[in-house]
């Protein structure tokens, strides 16, 4: 056994497998009482048949009318009859016998709530065989649908969770601290030797928990951020809800029949499309669905859903036209700026159909269009996909190239339906022989449509600028000439023949002054100021398409080229 040597004098340790001298004692205990308190407190155990007090509550009790008013507990919100979905919020319509009640100032009212988030001042009544006087709204406490609670206790279970995983990887790194730094002194070689093999063992140890507590500590984080997001659409975040109090026109007798309407700003729906080719079939598969959002703190039980292509109350009137005026320029005359087209705007839960119902049809108002989807049940802040339309369309298909600006190829169908459609912008998934090619927006409002499906590797074209030249001739009336002379060439790698497009801007002059002639073999057709070339190209051959331009202008004045 190893002796130490204190004050001179020589000393039996009294533990068994380490000795310290007392100020390594004194350390070492404060060392053990920080470790003890980093570890995780675990709740005393609760006695036999009482049961667990939860951390909050799952459900609030709905809150009542201040004394004065002398009434009864605020009714609850009630699940709709019919919901009209817009692209940015929902017309939620709403049945039910109310209780009417003498009203504070006189005469007689009827109270309804609405769901959290519900926007008041789109509060509409109407009372068979009566009237509205007045309407008033206040702010009350809002009562906790039953999915809001559920959510609610599993994020408050999960916390607690994520507490404990938190403290378990400081009690960890607090151990590590220690056994990488023990407060010994004065120890003896084989003392140390028996520390050293300790700290290596428990070192090891501890450094083989600590990913796998951290790794639990990041999942559950995210379990954590995606239940407040779920529980944010459903309504959970408000505390507070409309309770509108309708004063009635005439009096009137027991329960009354009546139905209200109010906007949903947080609800809505998006479309969203799948294109599908099929060059050897000749046809493209179309699907179209609807995205639908709740948005409310209210379970949607047996509505009838109805999705509505365009916003209420957008574009009202035409915007006003501007003065054409043509006035000379004084000074220097500006340099044409190319005009960039305005950016297009971009616009789960399972959602039950409670019967049997045909497919959903259009609508067409005189506007937009509704889709009606029937009768549906949604829990409050869900979503779902609804199909409205599937379809096969018959297709041209073909490869798109427009080599001043990039040499890929872009396989094309050309769609031409029986009759106009109108389908709202969204995002579309566009799939070529079963696979995905990419996403991009989609719209449509007629009945003919070239659709993209992403770029053939096998088909390419090349534009060569075999010749650009400039100069001026004529002696008495000087010009300025500029000449641009290309070879085209398109290469099909396919063992089969391709329909190719060719397509290039039309030059167009913008002063009377300027004079253009465009030779080309073969000659191009023009379709919106481009020229195209139409060419089939033979399996593993290239077409070649000689394009010439010439461009002649007075001698003084300034030409911009555009290329």
């Amino acid at each position: 056994m190893s002796i130490f040597r204190t004050g001179g004098a020589l000393r039996r340790p009294t533990s068994p497998i380490l000795s310290f001298p007392a100020c390594g004692q004194a350390l070492a205990a404060l060392a053990a009482a920080l470790l003890l308190a980093a570890l995780p407190v675990q709740a005393a155990p609760q006695a036999q048949g009482t049961p667990a007090m939860p951390a909050q509550s799952t459900a609030s009790a709905p809150s009542t009318i201040s004394a004065q008013s002398g009434t009864a507990a605020d009714p609850l919100p009630a699940s709709p009859v019919a919901v009209v979905l817009y692209p940015r919020s929902a017309r939620v319509t709403v049945e039910e016998r109310v209780a009417v009640e003498p009203a504070p100032g006189g005469g007689q009212a009827f109270r309804v709530a609405l769901p959290a988030g519900a926007d008041p001042a789109s509060l509409s009544v109407t009372i068979p065989g009566n009237g509205v006087a007045s309407v008033t709204v206040r702010e009350a406490d809002a009562p906790e649908a039953p999915r809001v609670a559920r959510l609610r206790a599993e994020l408050a279970g999960l916390r607690r969770e994520a507490a404990s995983v938190a403290g378990s990887i400081t009690a960890t790194e607090a151990r590590m601290a220690l056994w990488s730094k023990p407060p010994v002194t004065n120890a003896l070689a084989a003392d140390l030797e028996r520390l050293d093999a300790q700290m290596a063992r428990r070192l090891a140890d501890l450094n083989a928990t600590l990913p796998d507590l951290r790794d639990k500590e990041a999942v559950l984080a995210a379990r954590i951020a995606r239940l407040e997001q779920e529980l944010n659409d459903a309504g959970g975040a408000a505390r507070t809800a409309p309770v509108a109090t309708v004063l009635l026109a005439s009096p009137a007798r027991g329960p009354l029949a009546v139905s209200y309407a109010y906007t949903l700003p947080e609800a809505g729906w998006r479309p969203a499309y799948r294109l599908e080719a099929f060059p050897d079939k000749n046809t493209v598969s179309f699907t179209f669905e609807a995205e639908i959002r709740q948005g409310g703190s209210v379970d949607w039980n047996g509505a009838r859903l109805s999705v509505a292509t365009v916003e209420p109350g957008a574009a009202l009137q035409p915007p006003p036209l501007r003065d054409w005026q043509l006035r000379p320029i004084l000074g220097v005359t500006p340099m044409p700026v190319a005009m960039k087209a305005a950016p297009m705007a971009a616009e789960t839960m399972a959602l039950r159909a409670d019967a049997t119902h045909p497919a959903p049809m259009a609508d067409e108002k005189a506007t937009y269009e509704v889709w009606d989807l029937g009768p549906r049940t949604l829990p409050a802040g869900g979503s779902a996909r609804v199909a409205l339309r599937a379809e096969e369309w018959p297709a041209t298909f073909r490869h798109t190239v427009r080599p001043a600006a990039d040499p890929r190829a872009f396989l094309t169908a050309s769609v031409t339906l029986p009759e106009p459609r109108h389908y709202p912008a969204g995002e579309a998934l566009y799939v070529a022989d079963g696979a995905s090619v990419g996403s991009a927006p989609f719209s449509l409002a007629e009945d003919k449509a070239d659709i993209f499906f992403g770029s053939d590797p096998l088909v390419a074209a090349t534009m060569r600028l075999d010749e650009r030249k400039s100069g001026r001739e004529g002696l008495v009336s000087k010009q300025q000439t500029r000449v641009w002379a290309w070879t085209i060439e398109v290469a099909n790698r396919r063992a089969k023949a391709v329909s190719v497009r060719v397509e290039d801007p039309e030059p167009q002059p913008r002063d009377t002054a300027i004079a253009l002639t465009v030779e080309s073999d073969p000659k191009p057709a023009t379709e919106n100021h481009r020229l195209v070339w139409d060419l089939t190209v033979e399996p593993r051959a290239t077409a070649a398409i000689r394009h010439t331009v010439r461009a002649t202008a007075p001698a003084d004045m300034r030409l911009d080229d555009g290329r």
